[in-house]
Formats: structure tokens, sequence, C-alpha cells
């Protein structure tokens, strides 16, 4: 991609703890979902799911910095109490979790307790609901029903500006060919994006030398 080619201009999004959320193509439905909030409709579950890395942890705290949601972690040996649910509810990873009819009911029983008392819920998962495992078809049915939403993987563009403002946030500036050099190389994700950045400043702090495409081809090779 040409040095041109990379955008300074792609929106910011305040977020949870003074994160900035970039918006971009890959995730601006979803990112449209969480601005609706709470006027959704009749849909009182959202399920944001992609690939590791792609942003669904980083826009559910968008979310719960709106609403004031509780992050909860069902697992098979924890009793819920439903009285203690709150009416903004995140479950992480959900798809990891459902492995055994135990768990699916547990996630049923929640569903139905949050739609009955007119509370929210999201979720993440790394798989579209069609490919959980299944022992429930209420619980699938309901899922499916639910707003489905796919985060995309970052494009060029993205990973370029989450790379600028990784190293801005400790007040280092690239150069376009550095950025351009890096998002050839990396795995096309936020976390590896972020881990590059942390990569390439030990390094440049390390032998106490300018980030340059010398310096990061050490890393890679």
């Amino acid at each position: 991609m040409a040095a041109a080619q990379i955008p300074f201009d792609i929106p910011v999004r305040e977020a949870f703890e003074a994160e900035d959320y970039l918006v971009a193509k890959s995730n601006q439905a979803a990112v449209d979902w969480v601005d609706r909030w709470p006027n959704w409709g009749e849909a009182h579950c959202a399920i944001l799911y992609g690939t590791s890395g792609c942003g669904k942890t980083h826009l559910s705290h968008v979310w719960q910095y709106r609403s004031g949601a509780i992050r909860q972690a069902i697992t098979k040996s924890h009793i819920i109490d439903y009285q203690d649910i709150p009416d903004c509810l995140i479950l992480e990873d959900i798809d990891q979790i459902l492995d055994t009819p135990h768990m699916q009911e547990k996630l049923f029983h929640i569903y139905n307790w949050q739609k009955e008392k007119g509370g929210y819920m999201m979720l993440t998962s790394r798989a579209h609901p069609k490919n959980w495992p299944s022992h429930l078809p209420d619980l699938k049915s309901r899922m499916l029903a639910s707003m489905i939403i796919e985060i995309g993987v970052p494009d060029d563009e993205l990973l370029a500006a989450v790379i600028i403002k990784q190293f801005m946030d400790r007040q280092i500036h690239v150069s376009a060919e550095v950025v351009n050099f890096l998002i050839l190389r990396i795995e096309r994700s936020f976390s590896a994006a972020r881990h590059i950045v942390n990569q390439v400043d030990k390094l440049a702090l390390s032998q106490k030398r300018k980030i340059t495409i010398p310096l990061i081809r050490e890393l890679f090779e």
C-alpha cells in the first residue's frame, strides 16, 4: 500500500477507560447497533462475533460504558441467582463454554430471564450462533432470533490507524513507510497491532535507536 493511502481521518470514538475505538467498514454495523441502544426495539440480545482480536471485547466495553452493563462469567460450578442478574449483562466468548447441555441450559434460562424482565444482553463469540454446539433446539432458535452482527477482520487502513494511534499513545511519531512495512507483516488483528508496537518500542529503547525499517526488520528476522 502506498504511503499516500494511509488515512489519518478515521473517526475516533471515546470508549471505556478513555480508549479510542476506531470505526471502519469492518465494524460499522456493530458500532451503529451500539449507538442505537437503548432503542433496540424488540431485540434484547445482541451477539457480536468475529475472529480473535477483531475488537469484540473493546466494543462491548463501549456498550458497557453507555449502558452500565455488568460483565459476568457463567461456569459449570457457578450457581446462578437470577435476582442478581443486572438489567444489562455482558457474557464474553460464549461459544467457548457451551460444550455441555448443562451450560446451554444456563444460557437458555438467563436469556429467558432477561427477556421476561425487560433487560438486555450482549454476547461475544468467535463463531456465528448457527455454528455453536447445540443440544437445545429452543436455545438455538432464540440465539438465531437475536441481533447477530459480524465484526470483520481489520483492513489495511484500519490496521494502519491502530498502529499509528498505538505509537502516538507512546508519544512516538513514525513514518508512513514504517507503518506500511508493519501492516504487510502482521496478523490482521488489533491484538497483533498492539503487540508489534510494544515490541518495536521495547527494541528501540533497548538499543537507543530511532524506529526505522532496518530496526523493525530485526524483529522479523
